[in-house]
């Protein structure tokens, strides 16, 4: 019984990566928002509860972005 619930989680990753990658970034944002609007409602009520690490992702998201933004363009 217990062989039915583990997961091999390297095939899960692998197959993330692929999906993740045949979208275009566009996409990947509009997806992301979509997620953001239908999620809003549990995210103000548990706000308080993970204030702090929400901050840090988010800090983290935009040193992303701005090194993204900062790369110079090879076309």
């Amino acid at each position: 019984m217990l062989k039915n619930t583990l997961t091999n989680w390297d095939v899960i990753h692998v197959e993330e990566t692929r999906l993740l990658r045949a979208i275009s970034p566009e996409m990947g944002l509009r997806q992301f928002f979509a997620l953001m609007a239908e999620l809003e409602p549990w995210l103000q009520e548990t706000e308080h509860l993970f204030r702090n690490k929400r901050n840090q992702a988010m800090i983290q998201l935009q040193a992303r972005l701005a090194s993204l933004e900062a790369r110079p363009n090879h076309e």
